[in-house]
């Protein structure tokens, strides 16, 4: 009995071994490890991607010095200007019925300078990189986030 368990153990050794080695030969399991390790360095670096913030994967590009920075706050918010590419030191105005929708600061990097949104001044300064998020308290529909790049 103590050989057939040798030999059901030195069989699933070559099976293990053999699955590791198909797996790394094919881009298997090893190779989607080693992708997503990279991909997490690269996101803990600092000239990373944007987070996602406010369901924000993707940004619209408005660092050129001619590009409109405005966002037309209400419903429905364009696409293009929920989610929103900057410089440092750029700023970003918001037009809209700020008496039925407010504007807020709502999740990303921390200090958000959109926390200072003032209705009767509404543009915001962006002083330093990260991705800031906003909202409307009150239309959960109208959120998204600002990406401010060196």
């Amino acid at each position: 009995m103590g050989r057939a368990i040798a030999l059901a153990m030195a069989v699933g050794a070559v099976f293990v071994t053999a699955c590791s080695s198909s797996g790394s030969s094919s881009g298997g399991t090893v190779a989607g490890e080693d992708a997503g390790d990279a991909a997490t360095a690269e996101a803990a670096a600092p000239d990373a991607a944007a987070a996602t913030v406010n369901n924000c994967k993707t940004f619209d590009d408005r660092t050129a010095a001619s590009a409109s920075r405005t966002i037309t706050w209400g419903i429905p918010l364009a696409a293009a200007e929920r989610c929103m590419e900057i410089k440092v030191g750029q700023s970003v105005t918001w037009s809209g019925n700020f008496q039925m929708y407010g504007v807020a600061a709502s999740g990303g990097d921390k200090p958000n300078p959109i926390a200072s949104f003032d209705p009767a001044t509404p543009t915001v300064k962006f002083p330093k990189a990260g991705t800031f998020g906003f909202e409307s308290p009150d239309a959960p529909a109208l959120v998204g986030a600002v990406h401010v790049t060196e």
